[in-house]
C-alpha cells in the first residue's frame, strides 16, 4: 500500500512523559498527512518513579528507561538525537545543536525542567539531580569511589519528595560497601516535605535515623566549594559530593524566544495546552506553567496530560475544537523508602509499609510496560488525507499518489529546486545547465553509480549514508572522489514538505561530500513513492604513485582483512519490525556514517592489490568475486568476523535481510561442515551491507609493519589459499 501524501509536519521537542504517550497513541490511531519528529538529546528517557528504585539498585537502567529509538521506530515516525538551541516562531523553526535547522508546522515541548543552579558554585560543584541520564552516570562513579573508600559523606540539597527519596535510596544502596559513610539532608524549609502531612513526614524521619541521614533544616545555601556548603546562620558543611535537588528551573533557550515564560523560565500554556501568545504551540509536563490552574512539578500530571495533548494536537492540525485539560485538586503520592517499603497519602491519609512498595512497583512496571511490551501494529485499513490538512495552494494539486503523473510531470519543481539548491548552496547556485563539466583536467576519470531506498526515517542522516555508501567504490579501488551528480526521488508530499525534506537531504549529501572533499555538480529529481536516492561519482587517481586496486590480485598467503563490523542488513530488518533496540540501531547507524576513506588510505601503504567494498551481496559473495578474480581460494574464520553489538542476538531470533535468501542460493553448491552451517554467525556471512566497509588482501610479509592503529580500523579474518578441485572456494573455520 503507497503511503499517503505529507501535508504537515508535528515536532514533538523532548521526550518526556506526555510525548512518549502521545506517540503511542497515534501509532495506533494515526492522522494520515502528518509526519511526526521526535527530538530529544538522549535516546533513553528515565521514568522519574523508578528514579529511586534504579538509584537503590531494585531495578536495572533498561527497566526503567524508555528506548525512544525502539519507540520512534515502532510508530514509524522521525527521531533526531539532538539538542534544540533556539527556536523561532516568526519562521517555524527549531535550531539545533549539532545539524541543520527543523521546520515544524505545529510544536510540542515536553523537555521536563533542570534544578535551579544559580547559587554561586552550584553549576562547578554540585551533582544536578536532572537530566537523570546525566544524573545515573554520576551516580555509578559514586559507587566506584565508596566501594575504593575515596568517598566518606554525601550530601543532597532539597527538602522535597525527590530529595528524600534520592538520599534515602543513596544509603540504602551504600550500606552493603560502607557502614561509616555520612549523609547529610540540607533544606530551607523549616521541615522536610513541607507539602505532605504529618504522618508522612514522621515515618520518613524514621526511616532517616534508620540510614543515619542528619537533616539540616532551616539551612538556606548560600554559596558551594569543593566538598563545603555554606548556609546562611549556620555552619559550614564538609561533604565529599553536593546532589543538587532544589527546586526546578526552565530553559534558557526558552526565556530567550518569543514564548511567553514565567521568570523561572516556564513556558506558560493555556487549559489547552498551548501557548499563550502562538497557537500551534504546546507545552506538556514540568516544563508547562498552567497559568490557569497552578500546580506543582509533578509527573502525575505530565502522564494525564498525554490525552489531552493528543486529542488537541490532531484537533488543531484538522481545524476543530480543542478540550480543556483539568487538572485534579490532589493525588495519590507514594514515596520509596531506599529499601522495598514506601509510605504514601492523599490527603489527611497515609500509610506505610512494604505492600505500599509492592503497590507502588505494580504501578510503576503497568506503566513501563507500555513501552517495554509494544502491541502490534495492525496495518491501516484507509490512507485518505483530511481536506483540513491541505494547505490552499496545494488544493488544485492532485494528491492522491496513485494518480500523480509520471514521466516528466513526475519531476520536482522548478521554484522548490531553486529555493532549496541557493539555501543550501549559496545564493546564486541555481544556474540550471543541461550538462555539467566532470573535470578540468585529462586525467583518466573512473566512473561509478549506486542507489538506495531510505531504511530510516531521518532524510539528512540518510543523505550522509548514501553519500559514504557510493564512495565506497572509489575507496575500494584507492581513488580520490572527485565529483557526484545526484538523482533523488522524493515522495509525494505537498509543496512546503516537499522542499523541507529535499532541504534535509541535500544539506547531508553535500555536508558528506565536503566532508570528504568531493564537488557536488547537480543532478535530477523526481517523485516516487519512496524516498530514494541515486549517485554518479567520479574519482582519480590522486598521485602516479598510488596503487590501483583491482578484484584480482590475491596470492597465496595474503591475509584478508575487513575494515567495518557487519549486521546492518540483520539491524535494520529488525527494526522494520520494531524489534530492535535503540543502542544497537544507533551503533548500525554509527558505521554507516563512518567514510571508508582512511580504511583506503592505510591499505594504500601496504602494497595492497585486491580490494573491494563489502555491500549488498554480503561478505561471501564480494569475497567470492575477488577469489574468482584472483584464480584462487580463501579460509575464513568464522569467530575473527567482527559483528555489531546486538546482532548476534537479533540473528538468534531469525532476523534476517530480504535480500539474503538470494546471497545464500549463489553458494548452494558449495559444502561446509554442520558445525559451520548451524552457526549463528554463518548466516550473517550473506547479510547485505548498507555502507559496509573495505575487504582486502594484505601480503603477510607486512603483517610485522602494522602499527596499533591498523587494528582498531581493520579485523584479520582470514586468508588467500591456493585453488583445489573442491567446490568450496571459500573454507569457512570456527577458530
Amino acid at each position: 500500500m503507497r503511503e499517503p501524501s505529507i501535508f504537515k509536519d508535528l515536532v514533538l521537542v523532548g521526550g518526556g512523559h506526555s510525548h512518549a504517550l502521545v506517540l503511542r497513541k497515534w501509532a495506533m490511531n494515526p492522522l494520515p498527512g502528518v509526519r511526526i519528529t521526535l527530538i530529544s538529546p538522549q535516546a533513553m528517557t528515565p521514568y522519574s518513579g523508578m528514579l529511586p528504585g534504579l538509584i537503590a539498585g531494585h531495578y536495572s537502567f533498561a527497566e526503567t528507561h524508555i528506548d525512544l529509538v525502539k519507540l520512534s521506530l515502532w510508530a514509524n515516525i522521525r527521531f533526531i538525537q539532538d539538542s534544540v538551541t533556539a527556536i523561532d516562531t516568526e519562521t517555524n523553526t527549531l535550531k539545533l545543536e549539532n545539524r541543520p535547522t527543523i521546520e515544524f508546522d505545529v510544536v510540542s515541548i515536553d523537555i521536563g525542567s533542570t534544578p535551579n543552579q544559580q547559587i554561586e558554585g552550584s553549576a562547578e560543584f554540585t551533582i544536578p539531580i536532572k537530566p537523570i541520564s546525566d544524573f545515573y552516570q554520576r551516580w555509578n562513579l559514586i559507587l566506584k569511589q565508596v566501594q575504593q573508600n575515596k568517598t566518606k559523606s554525601l550530601s543532597v540539597v532539597g527538602g522535597g519528595a525527590g530529595s528524600v527519596e534520592v538520599i534515602m535510596a543513596m544509603a540504602f544502596r551504600l550500606k552493603e560497601y560502607s557502614s561509616s559513610l555520612k549523609y547529610y539532608l540540607v533544606t530551607s524549609s523549616e521541615d522536610i516535605l513541607p507539602t505532605y502531612n504529618d504522618s508522612v513526614i514522621k515515618r520518613v524521619k524514621q526511616q532517616f535515623q534508620k540510614y543515619r541521614i542528619d537533616i539540616h533544616t532551616s539551612s538556606r545555601v548560600e554559596k558551594v566549594d569543593q566538598g563545603v556548603i555554606h548556609c546562611k546562620n549556620s555552619d559550614p558543611i564538609i561533604t565529599d559530593e553536593v546532589i543538587w535537588c532544589i527546586h526546578a528551573s526552565g530553559s534558557s533557550w526558552l526565556q530567550k524566544s518569543q514564548l511567553e515564560c514565567d521568570d523561572a523560565g516556564f513556558m506558560k500554556v493555556r487549559k489547552t495546552l498551548q501557548s499563550l501568545n502562538y497557537d500551534h504551540i504546546f507545552a506538556a509536563g514540568d516544563i508547562a506553567n498552567m497559568v490557569a490552574n497552578p500546580r506543582p512539578k509533578a509527573g502525575v500530571y505530565a502522564v494525564r496530560q498525554a490525552e489531552i495533548l493528543f486529542d488537541n494536537l490532531r484537533a488543531f492540525l484538522l481545524n476543530q475544537t480543542l478540550v480543556d485539560y483539568k487538572p485534579q485538586d490532589g493525588f495519590l503520592s507514594l514515596l520509596a523508602l531506599g529499601d522495598k517499603q514506601a509510605t504514601g497519602s492523599k490527603s489527611i491519609i497515609s500509610f506505610s509499609g512494604d505492600w505500599v512498595w509492592r503497590w507502588k512497583n505494580s504501578i510503576d512496571v503497568k506503566f513501563m510496560n507500555q513501552f517495554h511490551q509494544l502491541p502490534i501494529l495492525s496495518m491501516p485499513s484507509g490512507s485518505t488525507v483530511n481536506p483540513q490538512l491541505v494547505d490552499d495552494e496545494d488544493k488544485n494539486e492532485q494528491n492522491d499518489p496513485l494518480k500523480r503523473c509520471a514521466g516528466c510531470g513526475a519531476k520536482v519543481g522548478a521554484s522548490i529546486l531553486q529555493q532549496v539548491l541557493n539555501e543550501v548552496m549559496g545564493e546564486t547556485y541555481y544556474q540550471p545547465q543541461d550538462a555539467v563539466k566532470i573535470s578540468n583536467q585529462a586525467e583518466i576519470i573512473y566512473q561509478s553509480v549506486d542507489a538506495l531506498k531510505t531504511p530510516i526515517q531521518d532524510p539528512w542522516l540518510f543523505g550522509k549514508i548514501t553519500v559514504n555508501h557510493a564512495l565506497s567504490d572509489l575507496y575500494a579501488m584507492n581513488l580520490k572522489p572527485e565529483s557526484a551528480q545526484v538523482l533523488i526521488s522524493l515522495p509525494y508530499a505537498s509543496q512546503k514538505i516537499q522542499k523541507r525534506q529535499f532541504k534535509a537531504l541535500m544539506q547531508g549529501i553535500t555536508t558528506q561530500l565536503d566532508t570528504l572533499q568531493c564537488r557536488f555538480l547537480g543532478g535530477h529529481t523526481s517523485e516516487m513513492s519512496e524516498l530514494s536516492i541515486g549517485l554518479v561519482v567520479n574519482g582519480v587517481q590522486l598521485q602516479q604513485q598510488n596503487n590501483i586496486f583491482h578484484k584480482q590480485g590475491l596470492k597465496h598467503g595474503d591475509k584478508l582483512v575487513l575494515s567495518k563490523p557487519l549486521g546492518t542488513g540483520v539491524i535494520l530488518a529488525a527494526a522494520m519490525q520494531a524489534e530492535c533496540d535503540g543502542d544497537v540501531f544507533n551503533q548500525a547507524i554509527t558505521s554507516m556514517l563512518q567514510s571508508n576513506s582512511k580504511a583506503a588510505m592505510m591499505l594504500n601503504q601496504l602494497n595492497v592489490k585486491a580490494c573491494t567494498d563489502v555491500t549488498g551481496f554480503g561478505l561471501l559473495g564480494h569475497l567470492n568475486e575477488l577469489c574468482m578474480a584472483s584464480n584462487c581460494a580463501a579460509s575464513l574464520s568464522l569467530n575473527a568476523i567482527p559483528l555489531l553489538p546486538g546482532v548476534k542476538e537479533l540473528a538468534e531470533k531469525s532476523f534476517k535481510s530480504s535480500l539474503y535468501s538470494q546471497n545464500r542460493k549463489i553458494f548452494k553448491m558449495m559444502e561446509w561442515p554442520d558445525s559451520i552451517t548451524q552457526q549463528v554467525c554463518f548466516n550473517l556471512l550473506f547479510d547485505p551491507q548498507t555502507s559496509g566497509g573495505l575487504l582486502a588482501g594484505i601480503p603477510a610479509n607486512y603483517l610485522d609493519e602494522l602499527e596499533d592503529g591498523f587494528y582498531h580500523q581493520f579485523s584479520i579474518i582470514g586468508e588467500v589459499v591456493a585453488l583445489d578441485d573442491s567446490i568450496t572456494r571459500i573454507r569457512i573455520e570456527q577458530n
